[in-house]
């Protein structure tokens, strides 16, 4: 019969998960904050562009108001819970002659963030649209003029970036 060796003066790793594991649990907590926060700012963007867009579509049929079109978007973004948003919807006075509708909205970050709102002190979300009102042929004329010249100024200001 062969002798058994005996291997008790060999330590067994204990601990090492548990060590491990306090390691890294905060960097992954705080990756799923991050990820959180950015999903936020994704939904605020997202929400200002729905916003915008309904918006101008409610302001684009004939005999509808400015403040018709701000309730459209207001709507949409109380919906989704979130406050102190800038509406602004351009010209305030829509008439049968008005030949473009441009709705924006603005959401600062800040105070729609649940995890970090000091860390968007300055953030704000932007989103602007601009749609041709349903007008006769001769209001859709001028409204090509217009699209054609705001197009411009947009390529203009993004040039100088």
């Amino acid at each position: 019969m062969r002798p058994t060796q005996s291997f008790s003066h060999k330590r067994k790793p204990r601990g090492a998960a548990t060590i491990e594991f306090a390691l890294v649990f905060p960097l992954i907590l705080l990756f799923f904050a991050f990820m959180i926060e950015v999903s936020r700012v994704l939904m605020l963007q997202h929400t200002a562009d729905t916003a915008a867009y309904e918006a101008a579509r409610a302001a684009m049929v004939p005999g509808a108001t400015a403040a018709e079109a701000e309730q459209v978007a207001q709507q949409l973004v109380d919906d989704a819970g979130f406050s102190l948003v800038d509406i602004q919807v351009t010209p305030t006075d829509i008439t049968d002659e008005t030949a473009l509708i441009t709705v924006s909205v603005s959401i600062p970050v800040n105070n729609n963030s649940w995890i970090a709102p000091s860390q968007f002190a300055n953030f704000v979300v932007n989103s602007e649209v601009t749609l041709m009102c349903e007008r006769p042929p001769l209001v859709k004329l001028s409204a090509l003029t217009d699209m054609n010249a705001k197009k411009e100024r947009m390529q203009n200001n993004t040039a100088g970036l």
